[in-house]
């Protein structure tokens, strides 16, 4: 497998900046990677990222060294297992509310005897079998997998001491608009009483020493970068007509 530059810029204390993307277009993941990004994250669970189209999009990442990271649309080996044996690095686990829900979510992603996923030496992440042993792969896919679990509801934060416990988690992602919205604050993520959650939700992870949002991980979306550079460019272009009398 390849080495997983994400799991080792966050391990090394290193701030890892990704970009979200929700439709399939593997050429828009090249330039992302060119123009620097560390990590995408190629969204399942509200764009149109498919199991058969996120290939193409994983395959593009990787070209650019850039880590492709799949949002599945929920926390089930059925959905999980096929993004990653197209050969995502790793997955964000939406709506992850239990240290039960946590366990499940590394159980899908691992291999044993860390895990119960399906083993398939056959595919893009073990080079097709063409070469290595299957044991040998199983082993390196456990250590290179990320595996990102979503905090988007209150009873998460409230069960975060539990969570934070669980073996074979790499970052806890503390989902703001779902939260305000589990809060009765839809789209108040500023809200001072979502912020205070959300700071006691950071507190807890970085008190048990885990990686965790707030600290290393961070994304946006290709859809605001588009916007922040368009309303940069048009400004800047319509000033310059406007001075020369068009």
């Amino acid at each position: 497998m390849r080495e997983n530059t994400l799991k080792q810029r966050l391990y090394g204390g290193k701030a890892a900046f990704g970009v979200m993307c929700t439709f399939p277009a593997p050429p828009v993941v090249e330039m992302l990677g060119h123009l620097g990004f560390d990590w995408i994250l190629l969204d399942n669970e509200h764009g149109s990222i498919t199991v058969d189209t996120a290939e193409a999009c994983i395959a593009a990442a990787e070209l650019t060294g850039m880590a492709p990271i799949v949002r599945p649309v929920g926390n089930r080996p059925e959905i999980i297992a096929p993004f990653l044996d197209r050969g995502a690095w790793g997955v964000q686990v939406p709506h992850v509310n239990t240290a039960d829900e946590a366990r499940a979510a590394v159980d899908a992603v691992k291999y044993g005897p860390d895990g119960h996923r399906g083993i398939f030496s056959g595919g893009r992440p073990a080079g097709y079998g063409f070469k290595g042993a299957t044991a040998d792969y199983a082993r390196e896919a456990n250590r290179q997998t990320l595996v990102c679990l979503m905090l988007e509801e209150v009873v998460a934060i409230e069960n975060l001491p539990d969570l934070v416990t669980v073996p074979g988690v790499d970052v806890y992602f503390i989902g703001s608009g779902d939260l305000s919205q589990s809060m009765g604050l839809t789209g108040q993520q500023a809200h001072p009483d979502v912020q205070n959650v959300m700071e006691r939700g950071i507190k807890i992870i970085t008190g048990a020493g885990r990686i965790g949002l707030g600290v290393q991980y961070f994304h946006s979306g290709v859809n605001r970068l588009l916007q922040q550079s368009s309303e940069a460019y048009l400004k800047t272009v319509r000033q310059a007509a406007a001075a020369a009398g068009r």
